[in-house]
């Protein structure tokens, strides 16, 4: 978890450092270094990014069912 918190960290402060633009944008640029910095362990920063939000996704999909 601490690969994407650090990924989130990274993304939350560039989207209020910079130029004013659109503040998602910023996140993503943060997000982009934050990969970048992780380096050899962005594989496992993704997996736990997903494992994460696992439970969030299924619990989208199943009210899509209904």
């Amino acid at each position: 978890m601490k690969y994407g918190a650090f990924i989130g960290i990274i993304g939350g402060i560039a989207s209020f450092v910079g130029p004013p633009h659109h503040g998602l944008i910023k996140a993503m640029i943060g997000i982009v270094i934050g990969c970048m910095l992780l380096g050899k362990r962005l594989p496992i920063a993704l997996k736990e990014m997903y494992d994460a939000n696992k439970p969030v996704m299924d619990e989208i999909e199943d009210s899509f069912k209904d």
